[in-house]
């Protein structure tokens, strides 16, 4: 029986929904990397017992992915479940967002299909978790991928939806969303030059403004200080993003070897706008030439923000991403479209796979693709709540099983205590399981450099200050830290003649600082 174009739209659809939450949710659940994979667990649970971000912890990337986590825990109960939801949730929402631009250039339903298979396979799931790296990219490469639908349709309400992706992705993570909202405003640029249309300038600027006013309500509805929220979110990070370029040195693996096979795909883009304007058909082929145009800014933005990032490359979905428009170029020329689109799809299969293996059956973004994933622990064995998880790190990669046994005995030994106490942790999962808030003054708490000012850094102070003050405020009593001795922040803001240390067992340590308020 033949089906109808909505039919068969619906069935693709079904396909690609199921198949991108189910990559994701699977892979995701392998391996821990602590403090990255449980980034989000604790403050989506502090969130929901009333802590605010820059205000009750700090932190220089994701607040808005605390408040979905913190929505998606009320509504489906605080578990590994309702956590691995955030990242299929967002797998499903780029996939579709792909799916749909693809469409609009008339590509084939099976090559659309396996294109967008393809990049759910390298999209969410190298890490599977919330992850502000990957909720940024994705939420701002959607931002982009709905703008190139909408070019295809008269004037339309959705504009409005793409300040808004670019203001939750920017609120994800600074970066990559910066560079994505510049590479968009650039070739918005070159759309209004070759349609002469203005409409959408109105849905640019209500958009805007909504989400302006939505960030004034909630700065003063949770009365955070501007100079907090600036400390951590703009000022700090701006001076690791300029140390890191400032110190950035050219090699041939780094800058190109890493990124080789983005290149080559890209090449074809390269030379498609190449000829664009050399036989002056920019205007002819309006649409073509913003696609080009955009997939160009896009991955330069994508690898420039990975040159700069101490993270894991993880953009390779980029290949599908422009391996599939490309394809959708040369299919109006037959007599090409055979050939490139055999060597495209050639490529795109040899590139998912090889990534596939690496990032997701290996689990690269955790440090466990030397690791035997096999002997991993269901985290039921810690709390019910955490079923679902294979549980293995790089550290215990030999007995999962022993350092299980630790993070039970640091969550006895914390129920046990009766004192005002800070937990600061790696662990970002116990507050949850625990059912308080052990206050962790920092989202990322051993990352000095990274995420927390180190000594060199002109906000270290600030910092500091920052944890200090929080101690006071909330009348901690007892610290306990499981950070490694140069990254244990306690051991710097109060001095080791006044509070008494000890160590617990061979990772937690304990803190008394009742007798000690001030500064080195």
């Amino acid at each position: 029986m033949i089906k109808s174009e909505s039919q068969k739209y619906l069935i693709d659809n079904c396909i690609l929904i199921i198949f991108a939450f189910m990559i994701n949710y699977i892979y995701g659940s392998i391996g821990v990397l602590s403090q990255d994979t449980f980034a989000y667990f604790d403050t989506g649970y502090r969130v929901l017992q009333g802590s605010i971000p820059f205000k009750d912890y700090w932190t220089v990337s994701g607040p808005i992915i605390d408040f979905f986590q913190a929505i998606l825990f009320y509504i489906f109960g605080i578990s590994w479940k309702s956590y691995i939801l955030s990242g299929s949730l967002l797998n499903i929402l780029i996939t579709i967002l792909f799916y749909n631009a693809l469409r609009e250039y008339k590509l084939s339903r099976k090559t659309n299909l396996f294109y967008c298979l393809s990049f759910s396979i390298l999209a969410n799931p190298s890490m599977g978790v919330p992850f502000p790296d990957h909720f940024s990219s994705f939420l701002s490469l959607g931002a982009i991928l709905l703008f190139l639908t909408l070019i295809k349709k008269k004037e339309s309400f959705y504009w409005t939806a793409i300040p808004f992706l670019f203001f939750i992705a920017f609120f994800s993570k600074q970066t990559p969303a910066t560079y994505l909202l510049f590479s968009y405003l650039i070739v918005l640029v070159f759309y209004y030059f070759l349609y002469k249309k203005l409409f959408f300038i109105k849905y640019f600027a209500l958009s805007s403004l909504l989400c302006v006013s939505i960030f004034i309500l909630f700065m003063y509805l949770s009365d955070i200080s501007f100079e907090n929220f600036a400390n951590q979110y703009i000022s700090y990070p701006r001076t690791i993003g300029g140390e890191r370029l400032e110190n950035y040195k050219f090699n041939i693996n780094n800058t190109l070897n890493n990124f080789k096979f983005i290149y080559f795909v890209l090449l074809f883009t390269v030379i498609q706008i190449f000829f664009q304007f050399k036989n002056k058909k920019i205007k002819i082929e309006k649409e073509k030439f913003l696609i080009n145009l955009a997939l160009i800014l896009v991955s330069c933005s994508f690898i420039f923000h990975q040159i700069l990032t101490m993270n894991f490359i993880y953009i390779f979905f980029l290949i599908p991403l422009i391996a599939g428009f490309t394809h959708a170029s040369y299919f109006k020329n037959k007599k090409i479209h055979s050939f490139f689109g055999i060597l495209l799809i050639l490529i795109t299969v040899f590139t998912t796979t090889k990534y596939h293996y690496r990032f997701n059956e290996n689990r690269k973004m955790l440090n466990l693709e030397k690791t035997n994933l096999d002997i991993a622990v269901d985290s039921l064995e810690i709390d019910t709540r955490l079923k679902g998880l294979k549980w293995i790190t790089k550290n215990y990669s030999k007995n999962p099983t022993r350092e299980i046994e630790i993070v039970k005995d640091i969550i006895k030994i914390i129920k046990e205590d009766k004192n005002k106490v800070m937990l600061y942790s790696h662990y970002l999962f116990l507050s949850a399981i625990i059912g308080e808030d052990l206050n962790n003054p920092t989202r990322w708490p051993s990352q000095a450099d990274a995420s927390n000012p180190s000594s060199e850094n002109e906000y270290q102070t600030i910092y500091l200050n920052f944890v200090k003050n929080l101690v006071e405020k909330k009348n901690i009593a007892i610290v306990y830290s499981t950070i490694e001795e140069k990254y244990d922040i306690f051991n710097v803001i109060f001095d080791e003649k006044c509070r008494k240390s000890e160590e617990i067992n061979e990772v937690l340590k304990k803190h008394d600082i009742r007798n000690c308020y001030k500064l080195k």
